[in-house]
């Protein structure tokens, strides 16, 4: 249904800013502009375009080329698809195509940062593209204007994406995965069966091999109605992944809660597992989203 290909033709690469401001509702002061686009596929980055059946450009994937301790990697700045194309496959086929131009540039390692109280993009980046997060960083940006991301501290979960890892290529094919294991601790949970759900008490005294995290089932929808509790969860979340992320565990699952009579989403965070490549020994920190 949707084509994908490499955009590098000015007034191509002029229509990803106007895409920008629809998809996030920015500012014209808030979009990576044309000159930054041709310098990041000049330096070795990747522009993709994904357009319609009519031709029209409905969605988009920005990486600039990176290293990390001598190796090189990308950083996947924006990947973003029109609203009324969203659920359609175009962003996991922008994805996938992302992939392969980084592996034929020599590059199995790509980064990219995302909220982690949205649950949308928390089940696709680690439950269907296979990325994991293990770092995590507070307020990142500062304020955001964005229509999207207004109202919070910009928190960040910065995913590791190792392209050619059992795992992701598992993902990637489809390969039916296990639901969530309920009978891990849960390091934070819904303080009840409240509708909007409130964070409970988050437990800072867990040593279990696999913990659970939940977070709210709909971030937006909380912001507008709600936004002292969405403040709220941003403060629980917040203390349980600094805290477990910095004692060697990483987020590997995000995932519907099965078996619940209300819409639940939690993240599965387990340490040091084994079938989940790392970074080099030292390697903390990354690069914006």
């Amino acid at each position: 249904m949707f084509t994908v290909r490499a955009v590098v033709d000015p007034d191509t690469i002029r229509l990803c800013e106007d895409l920008q401001m629809r998809i996030w509702g920015m500012s014209e002061r808030e979009v990576v502009p044309l000159h930054q686009l041709v310098a990041a596929i000049s330096a070795g980055g990747l522009v993709l375009g994904g357009f319609a059946p009519d031709g029209a450009l409905v969605g988009f994937a920005y990486a600039v080329p990176g290293w990390r301790l001598g190796l090189p990697v990308w950083h996947s700045h924006m990947t973003g698809v029109l609203p009324t194309h969203q659920d359609s496959g175009l962003g996991f086929q922008l994805k996938c195509a992302q992939r392969e131009g980084a592996l034929a540039a020599g590059v199995a390692h790509i980064v990219w940062t995302y909220d982690p109280l949205q649950a949308g993009n928390a089940r696709f980046n680690l439950g269907r593209l296979g990325a994991v997060a293990s770092r995590y960083h507070e307020d990142y940006y500062g304020a955001m204007t964005d229509a999207i991301n207004r109202g919070l501290p910009s928190d960040r979960f910065e995913v590791d994406w190792f392209l050619r890892s059992a795992r992701v290529v598992s993902r990637l094919a489809g390969v039916p995965r296990a639901p969530l294991d309920l009978d891990c601790p849960w390091a934070l949970a819904a303080a009840g069966p409240t509708s909007p759900p409130a964070p409970g008490r988050p437990h800072l005294d867990l040593d279990a091999p696999r913990l659970l995290v939940e977070i709210p089932p709909n971030l937006a929808a909380l912001k507008t109605e709600h936004p002292d509790l969405a403040a709220s969860w941003r403060e629980a979340t917040r203390t349980v992944f600094r805290f477990y992320l910095g004692r060697g565990y990483k987020a590997t699952e995000a995932a519907a809660v099965p078996d619940s009579d209300v819409p639940r989403t939690a993240y599965l965070l387990e340490r040091t597992p084994k079938h989940v490549a790392t970074l080099p020994s030292g390697q903390r920190e990354g690069a914006p989203r």
